[in-house]
């Protein structure tokens, strides 16, 4: 009796072992997402931007932005802040950091990056080869830290006529070769109203 209790005691281990395996395998595998299978959000009339139906909007993400959407248990976030771009630029002159032989989204460009090497020590800054639609843009890829955990980010930086956006994806970096496709695709729906 004591034989087969510690049997079936090493057989439900073994059994529970591999099913946690076989879940961690599943979570490193690619997220498979079709544009299609995005729901379309419209902000202010102004911009829209489609996410996955597992993303919710969560208003806790950041202050300053106009789009905020998540999931807490896929570790995904995304939020769009916007600036008048007139505004930027007049600041940035004002405080001579504004460099005339670039474009506003040169200058805007290097100053968010800075700033996320020096607020998050981002790591490993590459450039990604897409665009947004057919408006002046810049995709970045990079990993930072944000209290001890390691974070990966896809930063897309847009000028438009009247304003800058700051499209900005993220998940813990263990993660990241599940939903870069995905991220890259939101991004990719950026598009003015």
């Amino acid at each position: 009796m004591k034989k087969n209790l510690i049997f079936l005691l090493l057989i439900s281990l073994s059994i529970i072992s591999c099913k946690k395996i076989i879940e961690s395998a599943a979570s490193l595998g690619k997220e498979e997402v079709k544009i299609e299978e995005l729901n379309k959000i419209n902000i202010n009339d102004e911009y829209a931007v489609s996410v996955p139906d597992y993303m919710t909007e969560m208003k806790s993400l950041h202050d300053d932005a106009s789009f905020q959407y998540a999931n807490l248990f896929k570790e995904t976030y995304i939020i769009v802040i916007d600036e008048s771009k007139e505004e930027f630029i007049n600041t940035f002159k004002e405080l001579e950091i504004y460099n005339d032989s670039l474009t506003p989204l040169e200058n805007y460009s290097n100053f968010q990056l800075k700033s996320f090497k020096e607020s998050i020590g981002a790591l490993d800054v590459k450039k990604l080869d897409s665009r947004i639609k057919n408006l002046p843009s810049q995709i970045h890829k990079f990993n930072g830290k944000v209290e001890g955990l390691e974070i990966a980010y896809v930063v897309s930086l847009v000028e438009a006529e009247k304003k800058m956006y700051m499209i900005m994806s993220w998940t813990i970096k263990n993660r990241y070769s599940k939903y870069k496709e995905t991220f890259k695709l939101i991004h990719s729906t950026f598009k003015l109203i």
